[in-house]
């Protein structure tokens, strides 16, 4: 039986949206969940009936200013939260990358063993091979190391 060749998928990345569009969009987001719960309570709460202060007092002024002090908090924790996000995808990725390069390394120096004229290198070519499977970080990268053998086989038996 002729093995199959197997369909590769090219690498696709790491795939982020603009983090201005990321921002723009859970602020608004955020937002208009404020404002849903702002008017809910207002409703639910009765507060229609409010009379209008005519000249604001040092009490309502010092409680605007808190509140402003907290939608500026929220916002800029909000921030924080899509940049530390969007730091931990890129580091994911990296450390993704590292652990392929590895392999890479490793799978080279495997493939080079099997070529060897010693039948006691090929032999460790063949079980390093084995490791390298085991400790793959993608299951396409472990395929390519068990199809090298079955497709050297012949060599093997020199």
């Amino acid at each position: 039986m002729i093995p199959q060749p197997i369909r590769r998928r090219k690498p696709r990345g790491l795939r982020l949206w603009p983090v201005g569009l990321v921002l723009s969009l859970t602020f608004i987001a955020t937002v208009g969940i404020a404002a849903g719960v702002f008017f809910a309570g207002w409703d639910l709460l009765g507060a229609r009936g409010l009379k209008a202060q005519p000249r604001l007092d040092a009490s309502t002024l010092f409680d605007l200013v808190k509140l402003a002090f907290g939608v500026v908090a929220g916002a800029g924790a909000l921030v924080a939260l899509v940049v530390a996000y969007r730091r931990q995808r890129v580091d994911e990725d990296g450390a993704l990358r590292e652990a392929t390069r590895l392999h890479t390394e490793r799978f080279t120096t495997a493939v080079s063993q099997i070529g060897d004229e010693s039948a006691a290198v090929r032999l460790g070519g063949v079980h390093a091979l084995a490791g390298l499977a085991d400790d793959a970080p993608t299951g396409l990268l472990r395929q390519t190391c068990v199809d090298v053998p079955c497709v050297s086989a012949p060599a093997l038996h020199r």
